[in-house]
């Protein structure tokens, strides 16, 4: 799994597939919003984290519960 830059967010790939992304702070804001589309539960979860670092965090461990319940890696693996 590897973080790029696409456009106007940091999208996280497993592969060729976007799993979720990290959107920068709107004007006036100072949260990054994180959204997260490939999950455990098949609903889109989103949030907001006070850093870069933070939403990023929170979209590989929502992914990383996807794939512990797919069973597609050892449970708490690299995501």
């Amino acid at each position: 799994m590897n973080w790029r830059d696409d456009k106007y967010r940091r999208l996280f790939v497993s592969g060729e597939l976007g799993v979720g992304a990290v959107y920068p702070p709107l004007k006036g804001s100072c949260l990054w919003r994180w959204k997260v589309w490939v999950t455990e539960s098949g609903s889109v979860l989103e949030g907001k984290s006070s850093d870069e670092a933070h939403a990023r965090k929170a979209v590989e461990q929502r992914f990383r519960g996807f794939l512990d319940a797919a069973e597609l890696a050892p449970k708490g693996g690299a995501a």
